[in-house]
């Protein structure tokens, strides 16, 4: 869709242009033949082109193609091209300020004083017909743009959005307007800087939308946003941050107004009370407030809460077949943590795989697959992709090694064994994750499940899903049979050993179960999952990832580089592009050549290297690319991915 956006954007660039300096092109009329010169003048009905045969006023009727760059050829007059590649579509209408394109996802005013198209159609195509009826996502993104992505993978990006009854509007920062089909649309991305009063709802048909919820009858909601709004029932919300937030707020407005709260800075008050607080008999000076679930923006990761306190640790020695490393049972204290609601995901796995600036070493896992591309005849390994069918499962085929990886990326870690019980079990001491009786319903392993498969079933009283099935689920610890006879009783961890301990209920029949682990060894039926510490979280959510900052596979320019891929440039060719990398939602494209980075010629590794030196993310680097013979200059914001 950008590209196609690009397309339109050229196309008005280069009306805008033939109307008031005149620009270069070739008109291909429909019989095959050629005129070149400068636009002169141009609207729906005609263009006059300055040539050597003096000014000719053609009909738009006869124009195939405009071509506005040396060596682009278009196959026909039913397609555009934006930044040398080809969209299906055609111009519907023409002036001198801006063109409109029509194309399958619906239609583009394009800002003529722009420079980026190749070559316009005229001629009409029956496009793809797109369903009115939307069912797109909304999220948020940490980084300042809006993004729209189509059914089809595509991405358009702009700093304003708005709707109306048929489209999501979207302005680039060529100020080019797109007008897209609502049925044309999966996600619509919205920067949580401008999503503030928005809640989290999620309908039993798996969409989620951000916006604000508003109660209009005893059974309806509306929700509205940026996107637009829809009215839902009441029993198809399955989930919603509005209520809980309700809940919650008037519950502590009242007890603030009772006690004559005083704000002092930064998210704290102080509470003048007449006489002492007590909670469960005992006096207390400090009561922390933790929203029950957050959802970390960078990662996607939903996070509930375990409080502070004691619980019950170890196996009770009256069950059959307890084994001498769950003994004896004991009371631990452990800390207030956050800790993921699911384990990782293949989805969030494979973000990390493509994001991260971690080492070759780290293992794909079970469900991921290599992506190569042929580069000088040479099969390179430039990326992983995943079925979509398995983007929502949990993450399998990987070792202790892998999982720490993924959690120094992100600022997580691996939850001890007494964060892991605790969260598994609550505090009472219970056999399963749900009480004290048996149950059937559970992952059996015998298929990859989606990780919300069992959220009803297998779940824990702080409401932490799928700990009692498969998989095996790594924890922080090194395993040791006496580990529960001394390790002191608050916050326990046991930091040597030769094995790493796995956790899950189902192998044993109980939640207290422990199993040694190969800590190098990759297992197709164990998992993870991550926790935090319940007051370093807000912090921890707000921290760069350890990305990559362009996500991009490039090559140094040599001579077979020059002869096969047509290059003339000096410079790093870039071989493929990340979907989703800083690179890819800049406008980067395969075949471009960079050539400077921040004013610095590159010519190697070490150059972009050095020339990148010291940039963090969502820092501005401007990269000059030869684009097809061209130079072009395009900001990049480092490190700054959409998952």
């Amino acid at each position: 869709m950008r590209t196609r956006i690009s397309v339109l954007s050229i196309f008005l660039v280069v009306l805008l242009i033939l109307l008031s300096k005149g620009f270069a092109v070739i008109v291909v009329y429909r019989d095959g033949s050629t005129l070149e010169g400068t636009i002169e003048d141009s609207n729906s009905s005609y263009v006059v082109v300055n040539s050597t045969l003096g000014k000719i006023q053609i009909p738009v009727s006869d124009i195939q193609s405009i071509v506005f760059k040396d060596g682009m050829i278009p196959q026909s007059g039913q397609e555009f091209s934006l930044n040398g590649k080809r969209y299906r579509g055609y111009v519907i209408e023409l002036s001198k300020d801006y063109a409109v394109v029509t194309t399958w996802f619906g239609k583009i005013k394009l800002n003529l004083k722009s420079d980026s198209v190749d070559y316009l159609g005229f001629e009409k195509v029956e496009l793809p017909s797109v369903t009115s009826e939307p069912f797109f996502q909304v999220e948020l993104v940490l980084n300042d743009y809006y993004i729209c992505s189509l059914i089809n993978g595509e991405m358009i990006v702009g700093g304003e959005l708005n709707t109306s009854d048929d489209y999501i509007t979207v302005v680039d920062s060529y100020k080019n307007t797109f007008f897209i089909l609502k049925g044309a649309l999966e996600y619509i991305y919205i920067p949580y800087k401008q999503a503030k009063g928005y809640d989290m709802v999620v309908l039993d048909t798996g969409r989620k939308l951000y916006g604000v919820v508003k109660k209009i009858s005893d059974t309806q909601y509306e929700i509205s946003g940026h996107w637009g709004k829809v009215i839902v029932n009441e029993n198809n919300i399955v989930f919603s941050t509005y209520k809980e937030a309700k809940e919650q707020s008037s519950e502590i407005v009242q007890y603030i107004q009772l006690e004559k709260a005083i704000y002092d800075k930064d998210g704290v008050a102080t509470i003048v009370t007449d006489v002492p607080v007590k909670v469960e008999g005992k006096e207390v000076r400090k009561i922390n407030i933790y929203p029950k679930e957050i959802v970390d923006p960078r990662t996607g990761i939903t996070f509930v809460l375990v409080p502070g306190g004691v619980f019950k640790m170890g196996a009770d020695a009256s069950w059959k077949n307890v084994e001498e490393d769950e003994l004896p049972q004991r009371e631990v204290y452990v800390s207030a943590f956050y800790i993921s609601k699911y384990p990782v995901t293949v989805k969030q796995y494979l973000d990390f795989l493509k994001a991260s600036q971690t080492g070759s070493s780290i293992i794909a896992g079970k469900q991921i697959n290599p992506v190569e591309i042929d580069f000088l005849g040479q099969k390179v390994r430039a990326s992983y992709s995943a079925p979509a069918n398995l983007l929502n499962v949990p993450i399998t085929g990987i070792n202790y090694a892998s999982a720490k990886a993924y959690c120094n990326w992100a600022g997580y870690q691996l939850p001890t064994e007494a964060q892991w019980e605790k969260a598994a079990r609550g505090t009472d001491g219970r056999r399963y994750p749900w009480g004290n009786e048996s149950q059937t319903k559970y992952n059996d392993g015998r298929k990859d499940y989606p990780v919300d498969e069992f959220e009803n079933v297998d779940i824990s009283p702080y409401g932490v899903v799928n700990t009692y099935g498969y998989p095996i689920e790594l924890c922080r610890d090194y395993y040791a049979k006496d580990a529960y006879k001394k390790l002191p009783k608050e916050n326990p961890l046991n930091t040597t050993g030769t094995y790493v301990v796995g956790r899950a209920g189902v192998l044993a029949g109980r939640i207290t179960d422990r199993i040694p682990l190969t800590p190098s060894e990759p297992r197709n039926d164990v998992t993870f999952r991550v926790v935090m510490d319940a007051e370093e979280a807000f912090n921890i959510v707000k921290k760069p990832l350890n990305n990559k900052l362009l996500g991009i596979t490039w090559f140094v320019v040599n001579e077979n580089v020059k002869k096969q891929y047509s290059v003339k440039s000096e410079g790093l060719y870039v071989a493929f592009v990340e979907t989703g990398s800083p690179a890819q939602l800049a406008g980067i494209k395969t075949g471009d050549v960079i050539v400077k980075i921040d004013g610095k010629n590159i010519k190697s590794y070490d150059d972009a290297l050095k020339a990148l030196s010291g940039k963090r993310q969502g820092d501005i680097s401007t990269l000059t690319i030869d684009r097809g013979g061209k130079a072009i200059e395009i900001k990049v914001r480092l490190g700054v991915w959409l998952f």
